[in-house]
């Protein structure tokens, strides 16, 4: 037989055999970027953050940036026995001419960190391919621009314009067995109350409603983003739609035996019984 499908077809099969979640979703504490800055970016830096107007001005800070204080240094005191680094950086979020953007792979992230901490791929054979592999989450609602499914744009308040950002200052500490690490970078963020919406498509193995409000109820305390250990990137889910299909109902297993002879007997008198006759009371 020849076939010939389209993209469509083809996607209204895949929307035919998942499941689907919906959420409107606000940033509850400030979003953190988390990608290394390219030299745009860095000059994109220079102007908002450092405040410098003039453009040859900012290309030697960026240059002096660049050249002496990204990376890692040796700031180990003169006479000092135990050696220590420090590592500084500028990252940012994710941004095009339409605004800063969440990768799809982000959120999807999140639901499968929360569905792991609930044991549910444990309990649940499957699921965590499902959710990897076959999962996809798509904008939808403020976040969605008609031709371009993959980003999933960060909004302000009012769902209407790009969401507002800025550059803070993260400081931390690690000690290694090298000696000890000072962390610092000067990171974009997106401040509370932008908005956010998104889609999960996913083949459901038999998990409940309940499976689903909890995975999603977890996401919101173990958040988005970078700096999530400094409580950064949680967000609230003020709307959450599941569209769940019923599933059919199972058949009845028989019985396992664990002696094949007593599998045989059982197999036998069900024959026995379905081959006996049926008996009609006289003058029926």
């Amino acid at each position: 037989m020849d076939k010939k499908l389209t993209f469509a077809d083809l996607e209204k099969r895949y929307q035919g055999f998942t499941d689907y979640v919906r959420a409107e979703c606000v940033v509850a504490t400030e979003l953190v970027g988390g990608m290394p800055a390219k030299r745009e970016d860095l000059l994109a830096f220079a102007q908002h953050h450092l405040k410098i107007e003039d453009p040859e001005e900012r290309n030697r800070a960026v240059d002096r940036i660049l050249k002496e204080e990204i990376g890692e240094s040796n700031v180990t005191p003169q006479g000092g026995e135990i050696k220590e680094k420090k590592v500084y950086g500028v990252n940012i979020i994710r941004r095009d001419a339409f605004g800063p953007w969440l990768g799809p792979w982000m959120i999807k992230a999140c639901i499968k960190a929360a569905a792991s901490r609930l044991d549910i791929f444990m309990k649940n054979r499957g699921v965590k391919g499902d959710f990897a592999h076959s999962g996809r989450v798509s904008p939808i609602g403020v976040s969605l621009r008609p031709s371009d499914p993959y980003h999933v744009y960060l909004k302000d308040e009012g769902g209407k314009k790009p969401a507002v950002s800025y550059f803070q200052e993260f400081m931390g500490r690690v000690t290694t067995q090298q000696g000890a690490v000072s962390i610092i970078h000067h990171s974009e963020c997106v401040a509370p109350g932008s908005r956010f919406d998104f889609e999960f498509r996913f083949i459901n193995r038999g998990l409940e409603s309940d499976d689903i409000e909890d995975i999603f109820a977890l996401g919101m305390t173990l958040g988005l983003g970078s700096c999530k250990a400094l409580e950064r990137g949680k967000f609230r889910i003020e709307s959450l739609e599941l569209h769940l299909k019923d599933k059919p109902a199972e058949k009845a297993k028989k019985p396992k035996a664990d002696r094949p002879h007593v599998v045989e007997a059982a197999e036998a008198a069900e024959k026995e019984a379905s081959t006996e006759p049926v008996m009609v009371p006289v003058g029926a």
